[in-house]
């Protein structure tokens, strides 16, 4: 099971979850999915490693996970990747 530790790892966390067919459930394959999504408010993200969910809050463009308390951790480098497919494409899936 992959821990999202880092930014780097929820950056990989959001890539596999981007690619897999079944984007609302989680799996060893999809460690994070995307629950809820209000571009720069906040997010709600379900983690499989801690089982429940979590929430990242935007606060002037930079996102904080209210889980972690921090502003580098996976969650938070899955949720910049959402608002960066999000300002790009101007949604979330394809």
């Amino acid at each position: 099971m992959m821990h999202c530790d880092t930014l780097d790892e929820g950056t990989t966390a959001f890539m596999q979850w981007l690619s897999s067919e079944d984007k609302k459930s989680a799996t060893t394959n999809n460690p994070i999915i995307l629950r809820e999504f209000v571009n720069n408010k906040y997010c709600v993200l379900y983690d499989i490693n801690l089982g429940h969910d979590v929430i990242v809050k935007t606060h002037d463009g930079v996102p904080r996970c209210t889980s972690c308390n921090a502003d580098d951790c996976g969650h938070v480098g899955f949720t910049i990747c959402l608002d960066q497919k999000y300002d790009n494409d101007g949604t979330i899936f394809d």
